[in-house]
């Protein structure tokens, strides 16, 4: 079976995320807005995306996004900021040019349904790959990933980095008492993330 969603042998980031979780507990987040949201649970920031506010969440010719189909990648100010020096460190270690990033959060008690993100045309045809870390989580949170008909379900570890193959449809219950919150990275496709795929897939 292709794996859905596996593991990348990347370092480990060495400073504590606490700090910068607490920062962004404090933050103003916008609505992922969809279908499968209509509730408002699941928002996100960016870091890096075609704006320069952190409520620019969206990319041109995404879910009539509104977004000028001229503009061009930028970071935001939370790239500097001192809170979050944890996921700059993260950042520093994927091997591959950056396209959004984002902190994406899950209220707790809330789920997303099942969707794919292949409304994303990048995501579709693999020029763009989706990695997660999460930031905050536990065993109470449920990531499910289909293949075909068949529901796989994945607990992934704070602080690990991995391929999520969101092109499948998947879906998240977040069960804990906290919010949950994800570094959700879409890089640009290349041979040293291609390998790294590979060698999750063989493990």
């Amino acid at each position: 079976m292709e794996k859905i969603c596996e593991e990348l042998d990347l370092p480990e980031h060495k400073q504590s995320l606490k700090e910068a979780t607490l920062f962004l507990d404090n933050i103003k987040y916008s609505p992922v807005k969809t279908k499968y949201n209509k509730k408002e649970n699941w928002d996100a920031i960016s870091i890096r995306g075609y704006g320069d506010d952190i409520g620019d969440i969206l990319k041109p010719g995404v879910l009539k996004s509104g977004v000028d189909e001229k503009a061009t990648l930028r970071w935001t100010y939370l790239y500097e900021e001192s809170a979050l020096l944890p996921i700059k460190e993260i950042l520093s270690h994927i091997p591959a040019e950056l396209e959004r990033v984002r902190i994406m959060r899950l209220r707790a008690g809330t789920s997303v349904k099942k969707h794919t993100d292949k409304v994303d045309k990048d995501i579709k045809s693999g020029r763009i790959v989706r990695i997660h870390i999460p930031l905050r989580t536990n065993e109470n949170v449920h990531f499910y990933l289909w293949e075909g008909k068949t529901a796989h379900s994945f607990e992934l570890q704070t602080g690990k980095y991995y391929y999520v193959d969101v092109s499948k449809p998947h879906a998240v219950h977040n069960k804990a008492l906290f919010d949950r919150l994800h570094l959700v990275v879409d890089v640009f496709n290349n041979p040293k993330i291609k390998n790294l795929i590979k060698q999750a897939e063989e493990m």
